[in-house]
C-alpha cells in the first residue's frame, strides 16, 4: 500500500513538472511584438489576412530581412501568427 502511494505521489510530481515545462515556452506574441515593432508595428501584422503557409513564408522573409527572432523562438512566433489565420 505504501509503495502504491509513493508511485502515485511520484506520478503527480512528474505531471506537475511537465505542466511547468509547457509554461516555460516562449511567448510568441511578445516576441513578435518586439521583432515587428522595429519596422512597422504589431498592428500591421495583426490586421494581415494570411493563411498558415503565408505566415510561415512571411516570417522567414522577415527574419532574412533582419527581424530579431532567435531560432528557438521561431515556432512560438509562428504559433502566434497562426492564431491570426483568417
Amino acid at each position: 500500500m505504501k509503495r502504491a502511494f509513493a508511485v502515485l505521489v511520484s506520478s503527480m510530481f512528474l505531471c506537475a513538472l511537465s505542466a511547468g515545462v509547457a509554461f516555460a515556452q516562449p511567448d510568441g506574441k511578445a516576441i513578435a511584438d518586439k521583432a515587428c515593432s522595429k519596422c512597422h508595428g504589431i498592428k500591421k501584422v495583426e490586421s494581415a489576412k494570411k493563411n498558415a503557409s503565408e505566415w510561415e513564408a512571411t516570417l522567414d522573409r522577415m527574419i532574412k530581412k533582419g527581424a530579431k527572432v532567435a531560432p528557438e523562438e521561431r515556432d512560438a512566433v509562428l504559433k502566434y501568427l497562426n492564431t491570426l489565420v483568417f
